[in-house]
């Protein structure tokens, strides 16, 4: 999906703090695009992803745990953008197939 940021209100990457909480109370305060967290291809070949119907999340897990590393939401739909950082592109593509 092509996103376009011309006019646009953008949430840029910040450690540690890019997540949904904040990305979704940004957006209520007018952000188009927001960005969460980069995490490493690494880290993301250890998840798996969840659906927690409980509070209507998408959620990114380490296996064997209820570590969330990712988590998003329909609210969010077409305006957050996930980063992903790696050095590899066969890790880097077993890491987006999750």
């Amino acid at each position: 999906m092509d996103m376009d940021y011309e006019n646009k209100l953008v949430l840029a990457p910040m450690v540690r703090v890019g997540t949904l909480p904040l990305r979704l109370l940004a957006a209520e305060y007018g952000a188009n695009i927001t960005y969460g967290e980069e995490i490493i291809d690494h880290k993301l070949i250890k998840c798996e992803r969840r659906i927690n119907e409980m509070i209507g999340t998408t959620d990114i897990v380490e296996k064997g745990t209820e570590n969330v590393v990712f988590r998003t939401c329909h609210e969010e739909k077409n305006q957050v953008v996930f980063q992903m950082g790696t050095s590899d592109p066969v890790r880097a593509l077993a890491a987006a197939q999750i």
